[in-house]
């Protein structure tokens, strides 16, 4: 069999102010063509399927449409709530879907009842799906003192363990034994030895984060991959890899860079890139066929526009190389020109049609005081509006117009 791991869609995000619905339809479509493709047979969506809880009405009519596609076309799919999507509204008509080969492991009792796929060479996957799981929602009912993700985490993947042994001892003794797993084909005809898989939304330890992953109880730059500290509140929030050993596969989400953290653990990362930390990051999905054993391979997608990063003063930033090569880039502009040029939004915008994000850093803290000094020093009326000018500007007072315009409305107000 060949399964295909994604997460992290995120379907009805936006990016800086931009829709980003015409690059998440094409994002479906290439994973529908990469399953028909490589031939298959199951895709695991490790979470945040959507943005938020109430996704836009055509998000969910998107989902509907590939997940349509993938089962007339006999693949089977697996999807687990991330921390963005509501696992209730998500998991809707579960039970009706799996029929149809759209398995949602959207509960927390779902987390040890595999989804069961009997291999055609013989033998037996399960694949366990654990919803993203909120430490304070749920460590009451898994009996935990501690609400943390690695009390949590762990809780859940003994009792997947113990689910496996059971089966083990099933298998072993009466293959017909009726149990509750969800079989992709007729219940009850797992045999043979098992292979085990996990899903999981989640921070790992050695994960490198981004910007725009919504913090699950740690605060991490984008770049960083903090590792797990039992010690620090903070550190509890990140699962440390030893939790997983023991799985034939792991497949995460959550992290939005494609990440590889151990032979057997991985991200896939989000298709799409949705900050600009992510400018430099693969993208795309993990492959892998359970005939061959042969390690995960990487599928490399680029969808949508791409995304750059520029620096400079006005005129290097309005340059017609430069503006030849990203105008079609979502662009993020860092100006620094020791002063704000006139228009400088206005001309930057003109120049790059999708600016996304916009700073001017070019002010000097020697040269520039603060707005309170600039009026406490004032002593003029003048001079007060013309010190607001200048620091709302970036260091660029009033012209020779403006001064003109600003005595002529101090003349008319005074008695």
């Amino acid at each position: 069999m060949r399964w295909l791991h994604t997460s992290d869609w995120h379907l009805g995000r936006g990016f800086h102010g931009h829709s980003l619905r015409e690059e998440q339809e094409q994002m479906l479509e290439a994973l529908c063509a990469a399953v028909a493709e490589h031939a298959v047979d199951v895709v695991l969506i490790a979470g945040d399927i959507y943005d938020r809880a109430l996704p836009p009405e055509w998000a969910v009519a998107a989902l509907e449409g590939c997940l349509q596609r993938l089962v007339d076309a006999g693949v089977q799919v697996v999807i687990t709530p991330g921390n963005h999507d509501s696992a209730a509204r998500l998991g809707f008509g579960r039970g009706l879907m799996r029929r149809s080969g759209v398995h949602i492991r959207s509960s927390l009792e779902d987390a040890w009842i595999p989804v069961e796929f009997p291999e055609p060479s013989g033998g037996t996957t399960l694949v366990y799906g654990m919803p993203y799981l909120e430490p304070q929602l749920f460590a009451p009912a898994l009996g935990l003192d501690r609400a943390h993700h690695t009390g949590v985490t762990a809780e859940v993947i003994r009792r997947i363990w113990a689910d496996v042994e059971a089966r083990q001892a099933k298998y072993g003794t009466d293959p017909s034994a009726d149990t509750a797993t969800e079989t992709s084909t007729d219940p009850g005809t797992a045999a043979g030895p098992l292979t085990v898989i996990l899903m999981a939304h989640l921070f790992a330890s050695h994960g490198a984060a981004s910007d725009s992953e919504r913090n699950i109880g740690v605060d991490v730059a984008a770049g960083d991959a903090p590792e797990h500290h039992e010690d620090t509140i903070g550190g509890l929030t990140v699962v440390p890899l030893e939790l997983f050993a023991g799985f034939e596969y792991v497949a995460l989400g959550h992290l939005h860079g494609r990440q590889r953290l151990s032979s057997t653990v991985r991200y896939s990362g989000s298709p799409l890139r949705y900050s600009f930390s992510e400018t430099h990051q693969a993208k795309g999905a993990w492959l892998w066929d359970s005939r061959t054993r042969d390690p995960a391979q990487a599928l490399d997608w680029s969808i949508g526009r791409p995304l750059a990063q520029l620096e400079g003063t006005l005129e290097e930033l309005l340059a017609e190389e430069t503006v030849a090569t990203h105008r079609d880039s979502y662009v993020q502009v860092k100006l620094t020109d020791s002063v704000r040029p006139e228009r400088a939004f206005q001309r930057v915008q003109e120049s790059y049609p999708h600016l996304a994000a916009f700073a001017h850093t070019g002010r000097q803290d020697s040269a520039h005081r603060t707005y309170s000094a600039k009026v406490e020093q004032a002593r003029t009326d003048t001079e007060v509006i013309e010190g607001f000018l200048e620091h709302v500007r970036g260091g660029r007072g009033p012209s020779p117009e403006e001064r003109e315009l600003i005595d002529q409305g101090l003349q008319a107000v005074r008695p």
